[in-house]
Parts: structure tokens; C-alpha cells; sequence
């Protein structure tokens, strides 16, 4: 997955808030992270997106989430690209795997049925959506997006 430089996070950030998208936190566990709600026409190929720009640790990052996904379901969708990208070091295997295995844990029961329903139909249109950026993403990258996906829908249905 592309790594963005200080400069591009910073950027990402002061455009966002010039922009004046709201800006959320959010605390699972002892995890505590920031994210900016993002209108859905910003990317409208991409139903229920997150945005992720990270690069060296120390850079900082910026997350963010379309605003068509449910409120309740945020924290969830962005834990993963938190434990995925800022939590983990770069050159662990499989990290996009691992990170939706962690995020389901946090998802409460209650929410699990309909969380699992539009997380498998965000990989369902990711999946063509980056084949299409060969760029930005690798073999690897639409390998673990197949796998989550994969798992999703043993889940879900």
C-alpha cells in the first residue's frame, strides 16, 4: 500500500480542516485514535470508504470515513486501518488479515450481523476499485482484500 510522506499527511489534514469536515475520536479498548467524516462525494465509486495516509511512524496520521457509513459503525471500520497502519510495523506479514480479525473482536454483538454486512460489501467494491489504481496497490494488497472478503462472507452470508 502507497506510504504518504509528512508533508502529504500534514497536507491531508490542513485540507480537511479547511474543508471543514467534522473531526471524530473515537476509544476502543485502549486504543484512541482521531478521524475527519468525509463527504461520500469526495470518492462516490467507493461505498462506505476510509481514508488512510501514513508513512514513518513518527510522520503522524489521518484517518477518515465517508459520512454515508452508519455512525455506529466508524470506530470499527477505522480500528482497522489504525491497528493495520499506525499499530503495526511495516514488514509484518498479512497485517490487513490480522487487522480485520482484531476489529471484528471489538464490533459488540448487537451491531455484528449489519456491521458484517457492510464491511463485506465495502470489500466487494474495493476489490475492482484498486484493480483499477495498480499504482497504489500491490498483489499482495488485493490478495489479503480477497481474503478478508472471503471472510466476510462466511460471516455474513
Amino acid at each position: 500500500m502507497k506510504k504518504f510522506t509528512k508533508a502529504e499527511i500534514e497536507g491531508a489534514r490542513n485540507y480537511f480542516r479547511k474543508q471543514e469536515f467534522q473531526e471524530a475520536e473515537a476509544t476502543l479498548g485502549a486504543r484512541r485514535f482521531s478521524y475527519f467524516i468525509i463527504p461520500h462525494s469526495i470518492e462516490p465509486n467507493l461505498p462506505n470508504f476510509v481514508v488512510r495516509l501514513t508513512g514513518e511512524p513518527s510522520d503522524g496520521y489521518v484517518l477518515g470515513i465517508s459520512d454515508e457509513v452508519n455512525e455506529k459503525y466508524r470506530p470499527y471500520a477505522l480500528v482497522h486501518e489504525f491497528i493495520e497502519f499506525v499499530e503495526t510495523k511495516a514488514d509484518v506479514q498479512n497485517k490487513c488479515r490480522r487487522a480485520l480479525e482484531e476489529e471484528l473482536k471489538l464490533v459488540p454483538e448487537e451491531l455484528k450481523s449489519d456491521y458484517l454486512k457492510m464491511r463485506r460489501d465495502f470489500f466487494r467494491a474495493l476489490i475492482p476499485y484498486c484493480r483499477k489504481q495498480p499504482e497504489s496497490y500491490t498483489a499482495n494488497d488485493l490478495s489479503q482484500f480477497e481474503q478478508n472478503l472471503k471472510t466476510l462472507e462466511a460471516l455474513a452470508g
